[in-house]
């Protein structure tokens, strides 16, 4: 499993080669102010890197948005509606998919979009709940004010459909298979680096900027202390630079 020293040594190689390592963040189910929120914005603080906040709009409250006003490298994304799951029973989890109606779906994320684009600095961008929907939906996302999506995984096309852009996220730091916790240094760093050196080799998109994903609810101490520690080592690095959601969708 990969150590610190081998993150060290791949930026050391984008920088050897004059290229720029972009990163963002991604947090999801972002609903209401509360301590461990205040503790993930407080990390982009200290760290001076921004932060998307996926949030879920059914259940977003007011006194988020009036505290996002005065944290302004917290961006604002659309989580689905309510991150509630239809699929049939032995399916996997998922709030977007051929199991509804198309019209109530598309109902849904256009009342979520209204109440997500009240928040500052909130971009037009699908977060899947889950980190999956049907592709069938795509090319009906501009219906509903959202003009990109972002899942889970290497994208295979940066407009996967017509006026809708595709950022991913690439590192999952939760064990969810597991223990539910944090899943280990060594595991994490094997997902940065992997996707980290695709994109230098070319094997994977050189300009989708590699994505961390966490999940402020749900975080241990290890999940903290790993979140403070990356940002610590990556953000003054000279490859680096960490996007905000707005750069990294060309909004």
């Amino acid at each position: 499993m990969s150590d610190w020293g081998d993150l060290a040594d791949e930026l050391d190689a984008w920088h050897r080669e004059t290229r720029r390592a972009h990163f963002w963040w991604r947090d999801d189910d972002a609903t209401c102010v509360n301590f461990p929120l205040l503790r993930l914005l407080d990390l982009s603080a200290q760290h001076d890197t921004p932060v998307a906040l996926a949030v879920i709009p059914r259940d977003a409250e007011d006194r988020l948005r009036d505290h996002l006003e005065d944290r302004p490298l917290a961006s604002v994304l659309q989580h689905g509606w309510s991150h509630e799951n239809h699929a049939t029973e032995g399916d996997r989890q998922e709030e977007f998919g051929v199991h509804r109606p198309l019209p109530v779906m598309l109902a849904e994320l256009s009342e979520g979009w209204r109440r997500i684009s009240r928040f500052p600095r909130a971009v037009p961008v699908m977060v899947a709940p889950w980190n999956r929907m049907d592709p069938h939906l795509l090319p009906h996302l501009p219906a509903a004010g959202l003009s990109a999506v972002s899942t889970l995984g290497p994208r295979d096309s940066v407009e996967p459909s017509p006026g809708v852009r595709r950022i991913n996220v690439h590192v999952d730091i939760i064990d969810w298979q597991g223990s539910r916790g944090f899943m280990g240094v060594g595991r994490v760093l094997d997902q940065v680096l992997g996707h980290l050196r695709a994109r230098r080799v070319g094997s994977a998109d050189a300009d989708e900027p590699t994505g961390l994903m966490t999940h402020h609810g749900f975080h241990d101490d290890g999940c903290w202390t790993f979140i403070n520690e990356f940002l610590a080592r990556t953000a003054p690095h000279p490859a680096v630079r960490w996007l905000s959601a707005r750069e990294a969708f060309g909004q």
